[in-house]
């Protein structure tokens, strides 16, 4: 009697437990009603610091020599600042990824050109006289400055309006990237997928190939973990 009374007593254990843990896995496998999913960690960070336009200058595109080097670049800026003249090269970014890992990447959004601003013809003229110039961006326009003169068309020097080039520069620093990835060492992240789901870890590594080394906290006690970037959630 004893025996049979201890087996069922085991037997009936065994039976909480397992329902202790299915009840477990249900509630970890549902997002928490009360938390939002932040942003996914694999999408970039975007927003870099906007170039201001000074609007009391003229503002110009020029173009570069079609052999101009890095060393020749280089020595072009310098000529450019031992002359008080502003200079951008707008540039677009993009994410490619390096022995597994994403890295960000700039690349020139005009090739082989500057916007520049001078304080006037003859600072314009200066400029277009540097070594490694090429010539300054001009149009075509009817020539109507000389009276009497058979109409034609003439080659003008371009010039630029300071509020539409502000805009212009705001909207590719919204654009930049300047992060390829939201989340880095230290990060408080929630797990989305998987038996650890809505779970709250801390990234410990970024590892190659879009994978992450977490520390999830389960029941009070860090756990380590390896999850795909995409699995977790900024919080």
């Amino acid at each position: 009697m004893s025996k049979l009374g201890k087996k069922q007593r085991e037997r009936a254990r065994r039976q909480r437990r397992a329902e202790r843990r299915a009840a477990q896995g249900s509630i970890s496998a549902q997002p928490s009603m009360g938390a939002e999913p932040g942003p996914s960690a694999a999408d970039p960070v975007r927003g870099g610091a906007s170039s201001f336009i000074d609007p009391s200058l003229r503002w110009h595109m020029i173009k570069t020599a079609p052999l101009l080097g890095p060393l020749g670049r280089r020595c072009l800026d310098d000529a450019l600042k031992q002359r008080e003249v502003r200079a951008f090269r707008p540039r677009a970014s993009e994410i490619v990824v390096r022995r597994g890992r994403r890295v960000v990447r700039h690349t020139p959004l005009l090739v082989k050109t500057l916007i520049v601003g001078v304080k006037d013809q003859e600072h314009l003229d200066a400029v277009v006289g540097l070594p490694g110039v090429a010539e300054a961006v001009t149009y075509s326009a009817i020539d109507s400055e000389n009276e009497g003169n058979i109409s034609g068309l003439v080659r003008r020097v371009a010039r630029l309006d300071p509020k539409a080039l502000q805009r212009f520069f705001n909207a590719l620093a919204e654009g930049e990237i300047v992060k390829p990835v939201g989340v880095e060492v230290g990060s408080n992240v929630l797990v989305m997928v998987g038996p650890f789901a809505s779970f709250p870890a801390i990234v410990e590594a970024i590892l190659p190939n879009d994978r992450l080394k977490v520390a999830v906290n389960i029941f009070g006690r860090p756990s380590p973990v390896e999850l795909g970037i995409a699995d977790v959630a900024l919080v």
